[in-house]
Order: C-alpha cells, then structure tokens, then sequence
C-alpha cells in the first residue's frame, strides 16, 4: 500500500468487518429486518423503511471518513485506531430509517434508531405489525379518555379552587426536596451522586399520594413568564402552585 486512500481503504474495510461480524454475533442467526413500525404518541402508526446500518464509535476512537477528496495522513492515523478496537457495545449501533411523513406529496424524512430498541421492541417499536396495531388502538382508547377528562376538569386563570372544595398546598418553590440516586435510593443512604429531586413526602405527603397514584392533572399558566402556575388534582381535591420563571 502506496497511498493514503489504499491504506485508509484497507483499515475500512477491516472496521467494517469486525462491526458486521459483531452484529451477526448479536442476532445469532435473525435475519435483519428491511423495516419496522412506530406508533407516535398520538396513535399514529407508520412502517420505516430500513435503509442502512451504522455504528458510532465516537470522537474519542476516531474519525470512521475523511472530508476531503482523498484522506490525508492524519485520516489514516484515525481509521487504523478505529480498526484496532474489539471492545464493541451494542448500544452504539443504529438503523438508518426512512418514513414518509407527507403521504400526499410523497415527502420522506430520514434518521436513525437503536438497534436494540427495534430488534427487542422497545418503546414504541415493533417488528410485528399487529402488536403496533394493538398498542396505536390503546394509546387512541387513552389520548380520548385524556381529552374527555381535560375537558370536564378544565380550568381558568380564574377559577375559585377553595369554594369548589379544593385544599391549597402551597408553593412548591419553598418546598424541602430529597435527593435521590438512579435507583430511587436516597444518596444520604446510598452513598450515590444525585439522579434526582421530588419533594419530602414526609413534609408532603397529600402531594406524593397524588403523584404516586399516577393521577391525571390539570396546569394552569397565569402568565406568560411563567410566575405563576396552577397544578391542580380532582381527584385528590388540592391544588398547588410554582414559579418557573427566570
């Protein structure tokens, strides 16, 4: 090898390999799939189109290309680094997919999705077209119910939360908050670095009753920088209120 596009060539196509071989390991005989369905929150259901594959391995191993009309040294350098990996994870292996998001003017969009979410069905992916099917009908059944209930339970800046029963819980900006870790465990047990917040249910309990429940709720915003906000349950009959201003 003379020249940098033979050299880079060679190193591509053995970064090639050790990535296709690293994928058929994973699939252990499946076929790869030449589309997949997602159901979009609205209940809308589209088939992808799988056009490509790709892995990233990141800015740190490498560049897997070169800019210029033919690499340079510095190119050939990035890509032999590149082949020389065979720690591979799956996670950072992508379908390129393509959707028709205008089925009157034919318009087609394209991106990427991971590998893992589509070939195990997470999320809103799925290989099987009528388990899609299934789930696009419940999250319809549900956007429905949700939207009845909104409109039963809706709310104006003006409406009187105490005469309609309603019990005030405060300001959730001077509330005392937890911390937790990524597990759920708070960190002065754990030990962990901090993943989240949510108010004390010890100091809030009526508030984290409502939110463990997974009660549906209603938000009103009392001005558009945001000073005021109303959150409000029917369910539980308390209201409360923050400031996300700047």
């Amino acid at each position: 090898m003379k020249t940098n596009l033979e050299k880079w060539n060679y190193y591509k196509a053995i970064v090639d390999s050790n990535t296709n071989k690293f994928i058929q390991e994973q699939l252990k005989g499946i076929k790869l799939p030449t589309s997949y369905f997602f159901v979009y929150p609205t209940g809308k259901m589209v088939e992808r189109e799988i056009i490509g594959t790709h892995y990233t391995f990141g800015k740190e191993a490498g560049r897997n290309y070169y800019t210029g009309k033919k690499p340079t040294k510095e190119d050939v350098q990035q890509i032999m680094s590149i082949a020389a990996i065979t720690d591979f994870k799956i996670e950072k292996y992508w379908f390129d997919y393509s959707e028709i998001w205008d089925e009157k003017k034919g318009s087609k969009s394209t991106s990427a999705v991971n590998f893992v979410d589509v070939i195990n069905e997470k999320g809103s992916n799925f290989l099987d077209r009528d388990k899609a099917i299934k789930f696009s009908e419940v999250l319809i059944a549900r956007n429905k119910e949700m939207e009845a209930f909104y409109e039963k339970h809706r709310k104006t800046t003006s409406y009187d939360y105490y005469a309609n029963g309603y019990k005030f819980l405060g300001w959730q900006n001077g509330w005392s908050y937890v911390r937790l870790d990524e597990d759920g465990i708070l960190c002065s047990v754990s030990g962990k670095a901090q993943k989240y917040v949510k108010p004390d249910p010890k100091l809030h309990p009526e508030h984290t009753q409502c939110i463990e429940a997974g009660h549906q709720r209603i938000e009103v915003s009392h001005s558009v920088r945001g000073t005021e906000n109303t959150v409000s349950c029917p369910v539980c009959k308390v209201f409360w209120k923050y400031d996300c201003s700047d």
